[in-house]
């Protein structure tokens, strides 16, 4: 047993979380957030009577995927409370998307397209040439909706893949008990015909994959700064685009902790810095210098340049040169 607190369950997910009425509460309203934003883009677009087929397009989409947030809304809801909604420090008017955010990487993970596969590939093969054939556990921070973690199964005994996310830890689960979720990705720029601006996507799974999923990954919610997990539990921690969301200081020691004695410390992804502080933007090498001081030995540094959750609707194409760092606990 790696877990070292009890988990409150909604709808299937489990969450470790510490304040758990507040970060029920940040979720729906995240979520009620974006439904507004779908709203707003219905009001906007319907009954259009130029491009009538370009707006008609927009509606349905956008319409499809408000029904599909509702659904996840009426699970969160009853556990709810207006005083916790009240103090959520969130703004009221944030529109953030955050389960827009859902199906961009359930599109790359699930969807077999061809960009995301190929992503995903050169993810998971530049990290596998390194690491042994055969070892125990493994978590992996920021999971998402779990593809590339999945991928890891063959050399690992159990993977345990944590979010913050609600909704990433709930879609995963809706495909892992039905089989495919349909949602779409509306475009209203960078399309080269009407039939890119609003794609259509199935999300599934095997029954095959679904059974080594079941047997070896676990999915579950919780926060890197209050990791549910025991002391030296883990040969391998993930950081794959996650390592810049919060500053190194802050969760490095929660990491060091539940890492074996010669386990692994993997990161794959840009320094973006999804914080404030500059101080705590460290380049690599001061980051690889940080895990070398205290205690580790570098076993890989490089560049390993991928797209990034592209899709083939739009005329944009990403491509990030990744920064892959694997270090060793000595």
């Amino acid at each position: 047993m790696i877990y070292n607190k009890d988990y409150f369950e909604i709808d299937g997910v489990k969450i470790y979380i510490e304040n758990l009425e507040n970060y029920i509460a940040e979720s729906y309203l995240l979520l009620s957030n974006h439904n507004r934003y779908n709203e707003f883009n219905l009001h906007k677009y319907i009954n259009q009577e130029k491009r009538k087929e370009y707006f008609d397009i927009l509606v349905q989409a956008y319409l499809h995927n408000y029904n599909n947030i509702r659904e996840l809304l009426t699970k969160i809801k009853p556990h709810v409370g207006v005083d916790n909604i009240l103090n959520v420090s969130t703004s009221r008017d944030n529109i953030v998307n955050l389960t827009l955010k859902d199906y961009v990487y359930l599109q790359r993970d699930w969807c077999y397209c061809e960009d995301g596969e190929s992503q995903i590939a050169k993810t998971v093969n530049s990290i596998q040439n390194v690491l042994p054939s055969e070892m125990g556990n493994a978590l992996f921070l920021g999971c998402g909706v779990g593809r590339l973690a999945v991928e890891f199964s063959d050399i690992f005994t159990k993977i345990y893949a944590t979010d913050k996310s609600y909704s990433m830890i709930w879609h995963i689960n809706k495909l892992l008990l039905e089989g495919n979720f349909e949602f779409y990705t509306p475009q209203e720029k960078n399309v080269y015909s009407l039939e890119n601006v609003a794609q259509k996507h199935t999300a599934s799974i095997s029954d095959n994959l679904k059974t080594k999923i079941q047997d070896k990954v676990e999915f579950f919610v919780s926060d890197v700064l209050d990791l549910p997990v025991q002391k030296e539990c883990m040969d391998a921690v993930f950081s794959i685009y996650f390592t810049d969301v919060i500053a190194l200081k802050l969760w490095f020691e929660k990491i060091n902790n539940i890492i074996n004695k010669d386990g692994y410390f993997i990161h794959f992804g840009p320094l973006d810095y999804f914080f404030s502080v500059e101080s705590e933007m460290l380049t690599a090498q001061e980051f690889k210098a940080f895990f070398e001081e205290n205690g580790y030995e570098t076993i890989t540094d490089e560049i390993v340049e991928t797209s990034h959750l592209n899709d083939a609707n739009s005329l944009v194409y990403k491509v990030y040169r990744n920064w892959l760092f694997i270090c060793k606990k000595k």
